[in-house]
């Protein structure tokens, strides 16, 4: 049998831990965050497409496939200024959403660490 670990709680070892305790924490919760800024951003994107096509399913098929049409008929040129169009809006709004979450996720992201170091 072991005997107890004379070693004041506030240790290297015990604040090694809890540091990597704390940045796992940190880690995995700013790629939830993350994550769900990129769900938001690509529902907004969704649902301003089915918007424009008024709500109907029928339109905005066929508005798709007419976009299809269009891309796969133009040339290589065409097509990649089109897709940095597109990647660009994204990033843009992508941006918009993370700068506009970004200070209740830093509040709460303090308000929990500064609980995990009450306890």
């Amino acid at each position: 049998m072991r005997a107890p670990d004379p070693r004041p709680l506030g240790s290297h070892r015990v604040r090694l831990r809890r540091f990597l305790a704390d940045a796992c924490h940190l880690v995995l919760s700013t790629t939830l965050w993350l994550g769900g800024t990129l769900l938001v951003t690509l529902g907004t994107i969704l649902a301003v497409v089915i918007l424009a096509a008024d709500a109907r399913l029928s339109i905005l098929f066929a508005h798709l496939g007419n976009l299809a049409t269009h891309y796969l008929a133009a040339d290589a040129a065409r097509r990649a200024e089109f897709d940095l169009q597109l990647v660009g809006l994204t990033g843009a709004l992508a941006l918009l959403f993370l700068v506009a979450r970004l200070p209740a996720f830093a509040a709460r992201m303090r308000r929990e660490l500064s609980r995990k170091d009450e306890q």
